[in-house]
């Protein structure tokens, strides 16, 4: 019997009975690779069959979705559908914003220490051009009373990531991104590791700029991103990827007189990853119908049950434990394990978590149960 059997789910927010994963897993890893529900990946594969079956015209069919999923997506986190591009990665999102501004030499960008390089080296790369990278050093934390003490009359953005990928702290982005408003400071959020099981609200939290892969937490296929830009913000930015698909007409292939579209469609740039769109609008559709209110509130009684756990074991918490800052991330102490041992026992036990020599990252989410927390723990119970 494998270690996922041997669970009485609890009450969960997503039906376990649509991820197969939890047949054989207890998968806890969802800060690295969030596994496929049924749905979405009977929906990748539909679109790999038209494609097989009809060609050119299979796919043209699949492409007639893609406003609808456009707006879906806006919808989800307070947008509007023009304010929307889809594209690779979620480094795409932030080399969009780099590579557009019209940055002046002596210029600040204000940067945690301890971002993952998605959030960092399109930011970083700014610096041959003039630009200085000022870096919040780690314990502390992006917080407004920071930025205040550390702004200039040089500053023009802040970035952040909505979670830290590292020990799971959340940023208060309502907070920051007053305080950016206030100041007429640009702010840039990488949603990566916070929104699918986390609300996210770009208007009301006054957000200027976001982006985030699908394939972590909204448990989407490899290869498409979201890039939410303010519509205000648009036509300041020179599209760093600029191809067929930026333009107003893109099939009028030899009218290269015509202007860019409008809205952020124009840094979809060329053909979208259909098969990865179709995905992510049956998960995103998932999401949404558990709620992100209700996913939040199981996730962080998940964590909390893995925070409780460890304490009685004698397992060392390294995220912060405060209830603002928490989020569906615990970082855990490696208890004494060697990390390639620890890894290898994880793996052997169907155990689904990210081993490093920062420690033991256990990411839960909507379908996972209170249960499955402690026997996370107990491969680091000595």
């Amino acid at each position: 019997m494998s270690i996922a059997a041997r669970f009485v789910p609890d009450a969960t927010p997503l039906d376990r009975a649509a991820f197969p994963i939890t047949e054989r897993w207890v998968y806890c890893n969802h800060a690295s690779v969030g596994p496929l529900p049924r749905v979405t990946r009977d929906a990748v594969a539909a679109v790999l069959d038209a494609q097989m079956r009809d060609g050119c015209a299979g796919i043209l069919d699949v492409e007639a979705h893609l406003e609808a999923v456009r707006a879906e997506t806006a919808a989800a986190i307070g947008a509007r559908a023009d304010e929307i591009a889809f594209m690779r990665s979620s480094s795409d999102g932030a080399i969009v914003v780099a590579n557009g501004l019209d940055w002046r030499e002596g210029d600040e960008i204000i940067l945690c220490d301890n971002e993952f390089g998605a959030n960092a080296y399109p930011w970083l790369n700014l610096r041959d051009r003039g630009v200085t990278v000022r870096f919040i050093r780690a314990p502390e934390r992006m917080t407004a009373e920071v930025l205040e003490r550390m702004r200039t009359p040089r500053t023009r953005l802040v970035a952040v990531s909505y979670v830290s990928f590292l020990d799971g702290y959340r940023h208060d982005l309502a907070a920051l991104g007053a305080w950016c408003r206030r100041h007429h400071v640009l702010f840039a959020v990488d949603a990566m590791q916070g929104f699918g099981y986390l609300p996210l609200d770009v208007r009301e939290w006054q957000i200027d700029f976001c982006y985030f892969g699908t394939a972590k937490w909204l448990l989407s296929p490899q290869g498409l991103s979201v890039v939410y830009v303010r519509d205000e913000l648009v036509d300041r930015l020179r599209p760093a990827l600029c191809s067929w698909r930026s333009v107003d007409h893109p099939m009028d292939f030899l009218d290269y007189a015509q202007p860019l579209v409008k809205g952020a469609r124009r840094f979809d740039g060329a053909t979208v990853n259909y098969p990865g769109l179709i995905g992510f609008r049956e998960s995103l559709r998932l999401l949404c119908s558990a709620s992100f209110q209700a996913l939040e509130g199981h996730v962080m009684r998940l964590s909390g049950r893995l925070i409780e756990s460890a304490r009685r074991h004698g397992v060392t918490v390294r995220s912060d434990e405060k209830s603002g800052c928490r989020s569906g991330i615990v970082l855990l102490d490696l208890n004494g394990h060697e990390v390639e041992a620890l890894a290898e026992r994880a793996q052997r036990s169907h155990v689904g978590v990210t081993v490093r020599d920062s420690g033991v990252r256990v990411s839960p989410h909507g379908y996972n149960t209170l249960k499955e927390m402690d026997a996370v723990i107990g491969l680091l119970a000595r």
